[in-house]
């Protein structure tokens, strides 16, 4: 990591202003998956456009699953971003056929049906096809050989096919079918066939991929511009997520909440009340963790003082949850940092995004006050079988 005098290095740590039961439970679970090489351990990180554009997210991911060896349980999270007209993560992509109309959860003036991802895509042709596209450039193979698809389709007339030479098995389920293969692929074609005669539609939330049952997933889901009541606005979020089974969730949502002068501290934390009940919900064991909004500007020109609120309130969110806060934005220097960002080709022109290499600096700095976190948990509990081993000796030396 290249050192920046800016960037508060010795304020780079986990926060955790209530009880550690959550996140103590998620390390407890990440160190039996290191020592053993057996479990799942899924995360899911949300946000807005900082996350939707992968880079942040993409490498979280690939730190946690190089973190003891490989660790790579598959890709996680995809959308065909390309029907919304929108940026695609770097990792993947997904071509498509057929008609499509998008509906994305800032979207006021559409309505529709939205699941975990914030997004989805709905088609009326009598066919259509989605190929998934594995970016050769990832560092790790993220080939599959099982993937799931979450969908739409109340009339029943649609059905979904992949190429019968590498189909293995498919099973359906409540909201998604999923397809086991014979073969790992790093492409895919996913048909959609209407049944003839039939009217209706086929509308996709979303669809992962797996390549292992042990390892880490890392579902990355964003959505540009999106502010909290965006992800409140998506009926089937508390459903979707109990299936990606989250041990922890990463709430990055924020910034565009913030984004104005109309911004109150305590409409953002009833928003973000009712998205955390939808959390605890659907994953009641997973761990929380916040991570405050980064130093930004309003309109390219007035310093926005909204993160400095921001930040209290998840520090007080936190107690209240029990759930983690990441301080990016003391981390990163505090109240007019971007600036220095910027000067460094770390933050972009607009004073609220970064520069590739800046997300890659964000992800690291987050990822490194996680893992200190982690091996402070570690240590605590080898002091722990110490004193009970001293104490069991004690006792035998007594008697």
């Amino acid at each position: 990591m290249n050192p920046y005098n800016f960037i508060r290095y010795d304020l780079n740590e986990m926060h955790f202003p209530g009880k550690r039961t959550s996140i103590d439970r998620f390390y407890s679970k990440l160190e039996t998956l290191m020592t053993s090489g057996e479990g799942r351990v899924n995360i899911v990180h949300i946000g807005g456009s900082h996350i939707q554009a992968g880079t942040f997210s993409g490498q979280m991911r690939n730190r946690f699953q190089t973190l003891n060896g490989e660790m790579n349980a598959g890709w996680g999270y995809m959308f065909p971003y390309r029907i919304s007209r929108t940026n695609s993560p770097f990792g993947y992509y997904i071509r498509y056929t057929g008609a499509w109309q998008s509906f994305r959860n800032v979207e006021s003036r559409k309505s529709g049906t939205l699941g975990v991802g914030g997004m989805s895509a709905t088609t009326h042709s009598t066919k259509a096809e989605l190929t998934i596209l594995l970016e050769k450039e990832n560092t790790l193979d993220y080939s599959f050989n099982k993937f799931r698809v979450y969908y739409e389709n109340k009339a029943k007339n649609y059905e979904l096919s992949v190429d019968s030479a590498i189909l293995n098995t498919v099973s359906n389920g409540d909201g998604f079918i999923d397809f086991s293969l014979n073969t790992y692929v790093d492409s895919l074609t996913l048909t959609l066939t209407r049944k003839s005669n039939s009217t209706g539609s086929f509308t996709l939330f979303g669809i992962t991929t797996e390549s292992a049952p042990n390892g880490i997933m890392y579902h990355s889901i964003g959505v540009n511009g999106a502010h909290v009541p965006a992800y409140l606005r998506c009926q089937l979020f508390e459903k979707q997520l109990a299936e990606l089974k989250p041990d922890l969730v990463i709430l990055g949502i924020g910034i565009n909440d913030a984004y104005g002068r109309r911004f109150t501290q305590d409409r953002f934390e009833d928003h973000y009340d009712q998205l955390i009940a939808e959390i605890k919900r659907a994953a009641p064991d997973a761990a929380i963790v916040f991570t405050t909004n980064n130093d930004s500007y309003l309109y390219r020109r007035y310093v926005n003082k909204n993160g400095e609120k921001v930040r209290e309130s998840m520090l007080r969110m936190a107690e209240k949850y029990n759930a983690g806060v990441w301080d990016m934005f003391t981390v990163m220097g505090g109240l007019n940092s971007i600036v220095l960002w910027q000067q460094n080709h770390l933050a972009q022109s607009d004073k609220i995004h970064f520069t590739r290499e800046g997300y890659l600096m964000i992800a690291d700095l987050f990822f490194n006050a996680l893992m200190q976190d982690f091996e402070n948990y570690l240590g605590q509990n080898i002091q722990a079988d110490i004193n009970r081993q001293e104490t069991d000796e004690t006792k035998t030396t007594d008697n």
